[in-house]
């Protein structure tokens, strides 16, 4: 399988060296072109010491910074929040308060979570106690550079659906983001009439501004472009444009949702297109850890997906733009809203999106 191909190149941090080198091993299976991506790698190196021992410790990027410190009085220690999107205002928390550094624990978990730059922080592997002397050496910057999307033309049209992935992933990544490589895989032998198919491959979803190589994606001939991040067994999330909620009919949903501003769909649909991720909040448990690895489960996982995509390209290809765009529009008459045109229409509102008050 190509996801444990990839899987055993470990963390593929955006922009990195490494991260292009997994778009050139899609590029000799696939095919396709490499197209320019102005991006950021994230640079670091970190060592931890716990009462003069040294532990093993993940970096949240895009910290940085030397503290010695007593925890409970110079330096903060949480436990893991419930969800990992409450890890930042626990940082941000912690740099009001006045705390050196901040120390998150998961029952010796690692992860990566972005929270900023204004004082060290970390992962510890090891349980930490209050009264520990703790010192933490981190250097870390954001380094100018260049990556690319992997765009594969599987078949011509006027214009495309896009099926899509980000290859970049922190730690082992394999649900975010391997496996959808494997879903992407299983599609190559997908006919459509109507439209044509493509493939895209995105540099630099995770950070440090989110989809970095789909904002910068050439989208004049998107007809709906779907995103595949984050999936776990056994079920999706359908997090649409609401045009194209009715086709959730071909997925075992847990449920169905307005767009979520943290995927590579999204710069599509602020610009104006029909657009959906499809992913699993599952995850969470294993979300950007260590532990985030394959499962017997996901087998009959990515069968049951290539099968629904399958049947929901086929039956999304019978549809014209007009046709989801009247949908769309009357959907979003039936909430209170007027809506002249797609682009801009919808915004961002935390972790989810609502429409725009007024155009």
């Amino acid at each position: 399988m190509l996801s444990l191909e990839l899987f055993s190149l470990g963390e593929v941090i955006h922009g990195s060296k490494k991260e292009k080198e997994v778009l050139k091993i899609l590029q000799k299976k696939f095919g396709g072109s490499l197209l320019e991506v102005k991006t950021k790698e994230w640079v670091h190196e970190l060592e931890v010491y716990v009462n003069g021992e040294k532990i093993n410790a993940t970096l949240l990027p895009y910290t940085s910074g030397e503290v010695e410190g007593i925890v409970g009085k110079d330096i903060k220690l949480y436990q893991m929040p419930p969800h990992p999107f409450q890890v930042k205002d626990l940082y941000e928390e912690s740099v009001k308060k006045g705390y050196k550094a901040v120390i998150f624990y998961d029952y010796g978990k690692l992860r990566r979570i972005s929270v900023g730059n204004k004082i060290p922080a970390i992962f510890s592997e090891k349980p930490v106690r209050e009264g520990d002397k703790v010192e933490i050496i981190a250097n870390s910057s954001l380094v100018d550079t260049t990556s690319y999307n992997l765009e594969v033309i599987i078949s011509e049209g006027e214009d495309y659906i896009i099926i899509g992935a980000h290859v970049d992933h922190w730690l082992t990544g394999y649900h975010d983001n391997l496996f959808s490589l494997d879903v992407i895989d299983g599609l190559r032998k997908v006919k459509l009439n109507k439209h044509g198919l493509k493939f895209v491959f995105f540099s630099s979803e995770e950070g440090p501004r989110c989809c970095t190589g789909s904002s910068q994606y050439k989208k004049d001939d998107t007809f709906v472009m779907i995103s595949l991040d984050a999936l776990f067994p056994k079920k999706v999330v359908f997090s649409a444009t609401p045009d194209l909620y009715s086709f959730s009919k071909f997925f075992n949903v847990k449920r169905i949702e307005m767009p979520t501003p943290f995927s590579d769909h999204f710069p599509f649909v602020t610009e104006g297109y029909p657009a959906m991720v499809l992913y699993n909040d599952d995850l969470i448990p294993f979300y950007h850890s260590n532990k985030d690895l394959p499962i017997e489960e996901d087998k009959e996982y990515l069968n049951e997906l290539v099968n629904s995509l399958t049947r929901f390209l086929i039956e999304l290809d019978k549809y014209s733009r007009e046709q989801l765009d009247e949908i769309f529009i009357n959907y979003a008459k039936a909430q209170g809203f007027e809506i002249k045109e797609r682009r801009g229409s919808i915004v961002a509102s935390g972790l989810t999106s609502t429409f725009k008050k007024s155009q």
